[in-house]
């Protein structure tokens, strides 16, 4: 938003934040056991008003880490400003002339376990399941765009790689709400909205679950599948999937 186009050397999430999708999910039901008779909200409405809570948390949280960062003394980090790493520096303007290319990124984790707390089922298995799933994170991304207008930086919706949170949020998950069946029985959350390593499922439906979320993570996302050692001779095949997923499903 700050004239370097989309350009991607040099720039990068500067401080990311992560929203833990599941923990809103069981929140939002803790709510509705609670409600009065008078109370009209049903499950997904709750929902969705602690998600707004939480996305405008995240956003102020990204422009407070933002503010700090950009108090400190290039000095800090010297070889990567006199060396271009970060794009647009400019000495006389500080780091700040640097940082406000890069990308405040607003997370989520746990998709999959976010859908079988409130439906008792994923976004694999149900196709309103996936519309629910898929409006979620269009909604952090429209958060995103609305708040990169109104503080003129890069705020985006990101799909974290949690390959550490994703224990640490499952534990805390437990600890709070006990074990519970695809949610909380596992060792760890499911990364952003794929679908969990436990659920049997092709490898082109896998990727046809997952595509039409990749458009909305503009602070990043990945598509994975998981071969058989068989495969590596099998060039066809490999070449079956990419083009699947490019060409057919318009994965990045």
């Amino acid at each position: 938003i700050n004239g370097l186009g989309p350009q991607k050397d040099g720039r990068g999430n500067i401080c990311p934040v992560t929203i833990i999708l599941p923990t809103l999910a069981m929140k939002a039901k803790e709510l509705m056991a609670t409600a009065t008779e008078d109370y009209t909200a049903n499950l997904e409405e709750t929902f969705l008003s602690i998600l707004d809570q939480k996305i405008t948390e995240a956003k102020d949280m990204l422009l407070e880490r933002f503010e700090w960062i950009c108090s400190q003394d290039p000095k800090s980090a010297r070889f990567m400003y006199e060396n271009g790493l970060m794009a647009g520096y400019v000495p006389e303007e500080g780091i700040r002339s640097a940082l406000k290319h890069g990308t405040l990124a607003m997370g989520y984790i746990g998709i999959a376990e976010m859908c079988q707390a409130l439906f008792g089922k994923n976004h694999a298995e149900d196709p309103e399941v996936h519309e629910f799933a898929l409006s979620v994170v269009k909604r952090i991304n429209e958060y995103a765009k609305d708040a990169s207008e109104r503080h003129d930086l890069n705020i985006s919706c990101y799909a974290t790689p949690a390959e550490g949170l994703c224990h640490t949020a499952a534990k805390a998950l437990r600890k709070q709400y006990g074990i519970i069946p695809n949610v909380t029985d596992h060792e760890f959350l499911t990364n952003s909205h794929h679908v969990p390593v436990w659920h049997e499922i092709s490898i082109f439906d896998k990727l046809a679950v997952e595509a039409p979320f990749c458009k909305y993570p503009t602070g990043g996302c990945i598509t994975y599948v998981e071969l058989d050692s068989t495969f590596v001779k099998n060039t066809k095949a490999i070449e079956q999937i990419i083009d699947y997923a490019f060409k057919e499903l318009d994965i990045p």
